[in-house]
């Protein structure tokens, strides 16, 4: 084995079902990724064929795994989330509010959920332990589940899920009533404190059974001692969020009173402050690159505009060009990242269709993603001294 081989970290991509509790205790015990170091020309043309598969294989998966990126707007979702999840310390017989994570798709919401929660699952087991103590015996602390709803979701498959979560036996059995009861006895004795419901925006309001799971939410809050985070494309624009949503049923109007909207925006260059968040962005990603010939500035100097009008400003667009065009670099032996390699690449097509648009306004000088540079002080005359 090469010098090379033996000290070349393994990486795979991990996969984990978040929506059990193994999946999601998997996920939050996982160490960081190591990253691949960046070898020389010189020490890439000393590997074996085999030592370069398994190199380039592993700066794929970095990569395509980089982030979550902190961001104002992410900075913001976070300081929202931990004032609405720390403050939520009502006793049981008080329903705790609940946060609502709403943006367009490719912000980034549920990274940011996921990113939030796995931080209060592992502060509380720093605070309060592994296990915790009941009437009935010792139980594993769950302080944390995840929920992804699907388009055909009911009451009852919305209490198995949760029952499935936590790995109770014939998860799938029972009426909704018996289900969410289960349910509530196991949220209560893994003193969990969060609920993470994705993925909301697949409630039809138009539905029966999306109105029943909707107000099915009031009674979980009033039941289940926790704070649920609910994310979700466009909710408020679907009208998920407006008052009397259900005509007469004011069950679901006291809900959404109890809702605290919280968002993530595009990246903007239209101001100077956007344009300064949107470098910094750029020059994150590119610390974290391993190609041979990544430098400062490669993403932050020589395409910012370029990058800024393929994705848009979505974070999501934005690091699927950036991901793919690494392979392609990679690929080809080029090892670094330019225009004329990007533009073989195709992303999702709703940044290809926004792409002329903001190009041709670049290109006109409407546009520009670069901020002005720092000013410096104008030299100010020598005072006379005074006699």
């Amino acid at each position: 084995m090469s010098r090379a081989d033996a000290t070349e970290p393994d990486l795979e991509e991990r996969d984990w079902d978040l929506s059990t509790k193994d999946g999601w205790l998997t996920m939050v015990n996982a160490a960081p990724r190591a990253r691949p170091p960046v070898r020389l020309v010189e020490e890439m043309g000393a590997m074996t064929a085999l030592e370069q598969r398994r190199y380039d294989h592993n700066r794929a998966v970095w990569h395509a795994n980089l982030g979550p990126i902190r961001t104002p707007a992410l900075d913001a979702v976070f300081d929202g989330l931990d004032e609405i999840v720390g403050s939520n310390l009502q006793d049981g017989d008080k329903v705790k509010p609940a946060a609502v994570l709403d943006a367009l798709p490719g912000l980034g919401k549920t990274t940011a959920a996921v990113a939030f929660a796995r931080g209060f699952h592992r502060d509380q087991i720093d605070l309060h332990g592994a296990r915790t103590r009941v009437t009935d015996g010792s139980w594993q602390r769950i302080p944390v589940a995840y929920l992804p709803l699907t388009s055909n979701t009911t009451m009852r498959s919305l209490n198995s899920m949760l029952c499935r979560f936590y790995g109770l036996p014939s998860a799938h059995r029972g009426t909704a009533a018996h289900l969410a009861h289960r349910a509530a006895e196991a949220v209560a004795a893994c003193k969990t404190g969060l609920i993470v419901v994705d993925d909301v925006h697949f409630l039809d309001m138009n539905r029966r059974d999306g109105r029943e799971v909707a107000n099915h939410f009031k009674w979980l809050a009033n039941t289940f001692p926790v704070t649920f985070v609910f994310v979700g494309v466009g909710l408020r624009a679907r009208g998920l969020l407006e008052e009397g949503l259900t005509g007469a049923d004011a069950a679901f109007s006291q809900t959404a009173r109890r809702w605290t909207v919280l968002g993530l925006d595009t990246f903007e260059i239209s101001t100077e402050q956007g344009r300064r968040t949107w470098r910094q962005l750029l020059l994150a990603i590119e610390h974290n690159l391993v190609l041979v010939h990544a430098r400062r500035g490669m993403l932050s100097e020589d395409l910012s505009d370029y990058l800024f009008a393929r994705s848009s400003g979505h974070f999501a667009s934005l690091m699927s060009l950036i991901s793919r065009g690494c392979y392609r670099a990679i690929k080809t032996g080029t090892e670094t990242l330019t225009v004329d390699l990007l533009n073989a690449v195709r992303i999702d097509q709703a940044a290809e269709t926004a792409r002329k648009h903001l190009a041709a306004a670049i290109d006109a000088g409407l546009l520009t993603a670069r901020p002005s540079p720092p000013q410096t002080a104008t030299p100010q005359p020598a005072r006379q001294p005074v006699l």
